[in-house]
């Protein structure tokens, strides 16, 4: 049987194929061009952290590449099959213990991933980001396979999202993580459905399971959910749509723990268009489980999340102003904010279309927290990123 790795390989230079003639034959027919479509981006992004002084500083490369198939044949099946290849190599990979490992998804059940370079500052890594196969008809559909299972209705936090939690500092991740998985959705009328699926783990105890209900009263959506998530049973709900012409979104998760409490997530959120392009996004996260006193130390770097911590703090507030000010140039603003703990980051960005298909990204992070009784700046990082969509 041929190993895993061996696949990835053919299926990666069929795709560099498929690609090259694409670019080559751009003008055939219609219908073919229909039933397979190709598409993705090769960025080049350079990072530099400092330490909480700017007396020292590490930097990084990193040479970033999607290849996303999707094959629609005529009929009623259809399939995807997308590939994440990333160079990266510096000080930054030389001074992270276990720096590759990091870059596994821990969704997923099957190893689809290779590292065909892994020394002690360079690393090239490939994984198969998506991999699925879809039967629909009119009132339902069936998909198989690797997949992102997305049932977040706010921005920043997710508390619904049980299947792909993500991190909200990974901005270069756009198509956010994946899952092995099945989903059947059925369509019961114009405006709701039910949705089931079940996400498989590595381990059997990570197993994900649950059933959504959505539908869509008083100009408002609804959703209503329940299932197991590894091993503990959960019930979640969300809504979005808006007073007057404010946005208002919000995200409820309960997990049944071992303790009598269990653990409650919620997020609220609103959002607000003002005149002359200018964009305003409020929001909070309470997690029961969060913590609520300063720490003394901090670890940024392998900053991981999952459903049931999707912020290590207690309390959480979000804000994030965005402004077009030209077609071409646009910028944001976050800060978030945990009381108690007194953890604030600070997320500047700006972003410049030099082209149709080239985007210019000049990208900020700044940490700051209370450590022993005093309020400083932790750690900061800029990033420079250039991005070619084909």
């Amino acid at each position: 049987m041929m190993c895993i790795h061996s696949l990835i390989l053919r299926v990666t230079l069929l795709s560099v194929l498929l690609i090259s003639s694409k670019l080559v034959y751009g003008q055939d027919s219609v219908q073919t061009q229909k039933a397979l479509e190709i598409r993705g981006y090769v960025k080049n992004m350079q990072a530099i952290t400092f330490t909480k002084n700017f007396e020292d500083n590490v930097s990084s490369n990193l040479l970033h590449n999607r290849i996303n198939v999707r094959w629609n044949p005529v009929g009623k099946l259809s399939g995807a099959a997308e590939f994440r290849n990333r160079l990266i190599w510096g000080e930054e990979v030389r001074t992270i213990p276990g720096y590759a490992d990091l870059l596994e998804n821990q969704n997923e059940a099957f190893d689809m991933a290779y590292r065909w370079i892994s020394k002690s500052n360079l690393i090239l890594h490939t994984n198969v980001e998506r991999l699925w196969l879809e039967y629909r008809t009119e009132k339902w559909n069936t998909r198989i396979g690797r997949q992102r299972i997305n049932w977040g209705m706010t921005t920043i936090w997710n508390p619904n999202d049980i299947f792909n939690t993500y991190n909200f500092l990974d901005f270069d991740y756009e198509e956010r993580p994946g899952s092995d998985a099945i989903k059947f959705s059925y369509l019961l009328g114009d405006m709701s459905n039910v949705e089931v699926a079940a996400a498989a783990a590595s381990e059997s105890k990570n197993t994900v399971a649950a059933i959504k209900y959505f539908t869509n009263k008083w100009n408002y959506d609804f959703q209503f959910s329940g299932g197991v998530y590894q091993e503990i049973v959960t019930l979640g709900t969300g809504w979005s749509g808006s007073i007057n012409n404010t946005g208002f979104k919000g995200e409820l998760q309960y997990f049944f723990a071992n303790d009598s409490a269990g653990q409650f997530n919620m997020t609220l959120e609103a959002d607000y268009i003002f005149e002359k392009s200018w964009y305003l996004n409020v929001g909070m996260l309470f997690n029961s489980y969060g913590i609520t006193r300063p720490v003394e130390t901090l670890d940024l770097t392998t900053f991981q999340l999952s459903p049931q911590n999707l912020m290590p703090t207690k309390w959480n507030a979000a804000v994030t102003v965005t402004k077009e000010f030209t077609p071409l140039l646009s910028g944001n603003l976050s800060v978030i904010y945990a009381p108690g703990t007194n953890l604030m980051i600070l997320l500047p960005g700006l972003k410049y279309n030099l082209a149709t298909n080239i985007d210019f990204d000049l990208i900020w992070q700044s940490f700051f927290a209370e450590q022993q009784n005093t309020f400083e700046s932790v750690m900061h990082r800029g990033f420079l990123r250039v991005k070619w969509n084909f």
